[in-house]
């Protein structure tokens, strides 16, 4: 039998729970910022935080014990989908759990649930009133109520007091393993069936609960060690992109040059827009040309062709990492990739350790594009300001050490090689490639590409391996190089390619590249032959 883990529960404040008193437990401070030692290598993080809500502190527990290598429950991965009623749904049927009607396209493609809740409030709050589904005819996703009759019970480890509800428990445990997990079902004809799942958090429980969470705990066995359909030519690659995003990392003629040379080597590219969700399906590949933070419609796009199982750049767990800078720091630190000396920061982090690097600093929300949210601080009444303002947005921030070049390296990767380098030069009397006026004007630095054979082989090396982190996807490492050596800013995901600037000397191999990948990827997939 496998050995058992020691485990560690990591909880939004003091345990109000009699049985936490006895069970090696930090609150969620404590464990983020690291100040009570190291803990063993195979440790088995329990996060019982109030909430799993992106960017609370749950949410920050389960990301940073990702960064650290640590097996936690529920992983990352698991809240990102459990928001996703598309997702979680294809997940749960796959693994043979009866959930109430999909809708299905011609192609017998699963697209959307026909009752789901939008996420509203705080995630432990759970979906209130049960709701249809339906597409309008502008494309819109329109909800309304439904009287069909469910019931909810709250799995503890994947157990149910409710007798009636106990397969399905453990059922769902095994997909998405949530300590704490309330799940409503409805009746049909042939049964009782899954239509929503959604966390809850120990605050939630009834004395009754408390008492199996109690059992749970005192006897986990869940911390034993863990042992294509062909499709027609020509295929069809959707590229997700919106002419009013003053953000998107390409414009309208470099989609345009995608679009010929991939009708040169027998492919379809296709834009769509946020209101094409519903016939995502359709496609055999999605291409994001968005902003794509995790509370974006892109992220969205990401989870449903994961869960149609179609190529996607950027992935949903590449837009996860690359969007938050707290995870980059941690991952980098954890593997001993060079970058500028940096430290996570909360409210309780004392101004001497803020200090110690100096001023200037750079302070830098965790999630942010293309420097907004990123200040810096020249004085200790100007630092205090900034972090005054930026914690109203974030529990953790991060602060680093500021060192001025003239310009940064971006290192466009794809799958492990170098598809494109390019000096992203500071922008006029500024401190970043942006700058940012208050009447609204923009000045942008020079974009200057380089011979990929001219950049210095220490910059690509660090490069790589900072990519080989996150994923195999396409994404743009920003490096700055120093007498000290080259030092790693950030790993991007959904880099910036544009017509006379990231190509201006790969020139069409860019873009033949990208392609071919989304071309390999499709054949790999039709070979599969999917399951009976």
């Amino acid at each position: 039998m496998p050995p058992q883990q020691p485990a560690l529960i990591v909880v939004t404040e003091p345990p109000l729970v009699p049985v936490l008193d006895r069970m090696p437990t930090q609150t969620a401070d404590e464990y983020l910022e690291g100040k009570r030692g190291p803990l063993a290598a195979n440790v088995v993080i329990i996060n019982l935080c109030r909430s799993y809500q992106y960017l609370s502190k749950g949410y920050y527990v389960s990301l940073l014990a990702d960064a650290r290598h640590q097996r936690v429950f529920p992983t990352l991965k698991m809240i990102e989908e459990i928001t996703n009623p598309f997702t979680y749904f294809r997940a749960l049927r796959e693994a043979g759990v009866e959930t109430i009607d999909f809708k299905m396209s011609r192609q017998r493609r699963r697209l959307l649930p026909k009752i789901i809740v939008p996420a509203t409030g705080e995630a432990t709050d759970g979906p209130a009133t049960p709701l249809m589904a339906r597409q309008g005819r502008d494309g819109q996703i329109l909800y309304e109520q439904t009287a069909k009759a469910y019931s909810e019970t709250t799995a503890i480890f994947g157990k149910t007091l409710d007798e009636r509800f106990r397969k399905h428990g453990a059922a769902v445990f095994k997909v998405y393993a949530f300590p704490l997990l309330r799940i409503r079902l409805y009746t049909e004809e042939d049964g009782w069936k899954v239509g929503q799942i959604f966390p809850v958090g120990p605050q939630h429980l009834s004395l009754p609960e408390v008492e199996l969470l109690t059992d749970g705990l005192s006897t986990p066995a869940f911390l034993k060690a863990p042992v294509g359909l062909a499709h027609p030519r020509p295929h069809r690659i959707a590229c997700l992109w919106e002419a009013s995003d003053p953000l998107a990392p390409s414009d309208d003629d470099t989609l345009d040059k995608f679009a010929r040379i991939a009708a040169r080597l027998g492919l379809l590219f296709e834009r769509i827009t946020k209101r094409d969700l519903a016939s995502l399906a359709e496609y055999d590949a999605l291409f994001i040309r968005t902003v794509t933070a995790i509370d974006h419609y892109a992220f969205s796009f990401a989870q449903a062709a994961e869960s149609l199982d179609i190529p996607v750049i950027d992935d949903p767990q590449s837009i996860i990492k690359c969007s938050n800078k707290v995870y980059l720091h941690e991952v980098f630190r954890k593997n001993c990739i060079p970058t500028p000396r940096t430290i996570t920061v909360s409210r309780k982090t004392s101004p001497e350790e803020i200090r110690s690097l100096g001023l200037p600093v750079i302070v830098k929300l965790p999630q942010g594009t293309f420097s907004q949210a990123v200040k810096k601080a020249v004085e200790v009444t100007e630092l205090k300001s900034i972090l005054q303002e930026m914690f109203k947005h974030s529990p953790l921030l991060i602060v680093q050490e500021y060192i001025p070049t003239p310009f940064d390296w971006r290192i466009g990767i794809l799958e492990g090689q170098v598809l494109y380098a390019c000096k992203y030069h500071m922008a006029k009397d500024h401190w970043q490639i942006v700058r940012r006026y208050r009447s609204g004007f923009t000045r942008f630095g020079e974009v200057e590409a380089v011979r990929i054979a001219d950049v210095p082989d220490t910059v690509k090396a660090v490069a790589l391996e900072a990519a080989e982190l996150i994923g195999n996807g396409l994404y743009g490492v920003d490096v700055k190089e120093t007498e000290a050596g080259p030092l790693i800013i950030e790993v991007n995901d959904n880099p910036t390619i544009e017509t006379g600037d990231e190509d201006t000397v790969e020139k069409d191999r860019i873009y033949e590249a990208i392609l071919a990948t989304f071309m390999r990827r499709i054949q790999d997939r039709s070979r599969v032959t999917p399951a009976p």
